[in-house]
């Protein structure tokens, strides 16, 4: 099943963010196993020139490890795959890196405070227990955001879903 990402923030992010790029596409790559090398991605690369700003500092970046996604109709399951794309629904739409095969799935609860709290610390469940600050670090980390508030700015209301993980991190 597709996995459309964005490659910029968005205005939502407000103006520390907004507009500026997130990476995704770098961090996700960072998360892939030893066997992926570099000539495995030389295709990716080649048809990316045009349409994304690839950053050359990759390597220098936390890998995004999983995704999380809104699944109201209950479809993602492990050992589905996955095709990762930027520019989803447009005539440009690319999928810039090999299927991927989905290893785990966690229900994720997201009760946020924000705008109503300055401190942006919400409260996370993932499989209904609740993570401590630790935790919620790694996970807001590996889901590629730069801090806590631009994770909650992202989701700036209650939300529920998945985590869908292609490595075998778990929480």
């Amino acid at each position: 099943m597709t996995i459309g990402y964005t490659t910029k923030w968005p205005k939502s992010m407000g103006k520390e963010y907004a507009g500026k790029p997130n990476h995704f596409v770098e961090k996700i790559w960072q998360s892939f196993p030893d066997e992926f090398t570099a000539d495995v991605f030389t295709e990716y690369l080649d048809g990316m020139d045009e349409l994304y700003d690839f950053d050359i500092d990759a390597n220098l970046m936390r890998p995004k490890r999983h995704t999380m996604r809104n699944d109201a109709k209950d479809r993602w399951k492990v050992g589905m795959k996955i095709h990762p794309v930027i520019l989803n629904r447009t005539k440009d739409r690319f999928q810039f890196a090999p299927i991927l095969e989905v290893k785990g799935i966690q229900k994720i609860d997201i009760a946020n405070p924000y705008p109503n709290n300055d401190d942006y610390m919400g409260n996370v469940w993932v499989d209904n227990r609740k993570l401590n600050s630790i935790e919620l670090d790694e996970l807001i980390l590996n889901d590629g955001f730069p801090s806590v508030e631009a994770f909650f700015r992202w989701f700036n209301k209650d939300w529920s879903g998945k985590i869908i993980h292609w490595t075998d991190l778990k929480y």
